[in-house]
């Protein structure tokens, strides 16, 4: 019965074991473009899974070309980030702690400490700015995926790409669809075409996947009262159909923990942690972003109209037509 129905069951740790063993290695855009937002320590650990592996990785053209077109906007994401927490933490010196007029004071080393804070902050955020042009975390991203990433489809095979991917929207079959609500074609359809180029990558080279994504929509994890309980069934059936291979989706965090169970490697649990942190906060985004689409459009008729006098009312009421009885 679990061959039959293999997609709607987690596998099992013997399958597990043999996945990890031989299969390759895939990355959503979102997976690495989510190594800005870390810090070194973390964004060191992570390059270095992926540097470690490096003979069993590969990447769809799609996912490779969003990486590029949204890295600058990512880094400046973040160094914005800096700008925030630096001008608020001026302000609050300026205003709450320089003034010795009252409460509340700070000692000397108080003072070098927040100051250390500070400069710490300052300091990062420059590192981050010279990212925007020596970045040696995307050379070394661009070095490792040297030759690993799928070839560019054609003018047509994207039109045809495109069209099917407009045709599966319109029945809401997965992946991509919940883009449309904040895309738009022909945008919306990068995960559908990115779908399509991992499963080329997989049938050709005749490999099982592991995919990490950390893309927590409804169209590519089967969610449960808010509950993600695993990746698409639809998806992991249709990758079996159209490759005769296997694949398996984590998210950043859950690869993290099973590379450290099932490749043995020696990750922190505070790195761990921290992507969990990041992880968390962009899934909320994301359902906040999900509630707020689905809201109905306020209509002329449902606005609620300017309360009357009661003067106003009164008339209101005289005009309207007298009610007739069952007799009448």
């Amino acid at each position: 019965m679990r061959k039959t129905f293999r997609q709607y069951f987690r596998p099992t740790r013997d399958e597990l074991v043999e996945l990890w063993n031989g299969a390759f290695f895939s990355f959503d855009a979102s997976v690495l473009l989510n190594v800005y937002g870390y810090s070194n320590e973390t964004r060191d650990d992570l390059v270095g899974l992926i540097e470690r592996n490096s003979e069993r990785i590969c990447l769809p053209h799609q996912f490779g070309l969003e990486y590029a077109r949204n890295r600058n906007t990512v880094i400046v994401k973040q160094v914005n980030n800096y700008l925030k927490v630096e001008k608020d933490l001026e302000n609050i010196k300026t205003v709450s702690i320089a003034p010795k007029r009252e409460h509340p004071f700070l000692s000397r080393r108080a003072l070098r400490a927040y100051a250390l804070v500070q400069s710490e902050l300052g300091a990062n955020r420059k590192a981050l700015e010279g990212m925007l042009s020596s970045d040696p975390y995307g050379e070394k991203l661009l070095t490792l995926f040297e030759d690993r990433v799928g070839a560019p489809p054609s003018a047509e095979d994207l039109s045809e790409l495109h069209k099917r991917a407009a045709e599966r929207y319109n029945t809401q079959v997965p992946p991509g669809y919940s883009d449309l609500k904040t895309k738009g074609a022909p945008d919306a359809y990068g995960d559908y075409v990115g779908w399509c180029q991992l499963m080329e990558i997989a049938k050709s080279k005749q490999k099982d996947m592991i995919f990490v994504i950390d893309d927590f929509k409804e169209d590519w994890w089967q969610i449960e009262r808010e509950r993600t309980v695993g990746p698409r069934p639809e998806l992991l059936d249709e990758f079996a159909r159209v490759t005769a291979q296997r694949i398996y989706m984590y998210t950043s965090e859950n690869f993290l923990r099973a590379a450290r169970e099932f490749l043995a490697l020696d990750i922190r649990e505070d790195v761990i942690q921290e992507v969990s942190q990041r992880l968390e906060s962009q899934r909320e985004k994301q359902r906040s972003m999900a509630v707020e689409f689905e809201k109905p459009p306020v209509e002329a008729q449902d606005k609620p109209s300017s309360p009357l006098k009661p003067d106003e009312a009164a008339r209101s009421a005289a005009d309207l037509p007298k009610m007739g009885t069952a007799e009448e």
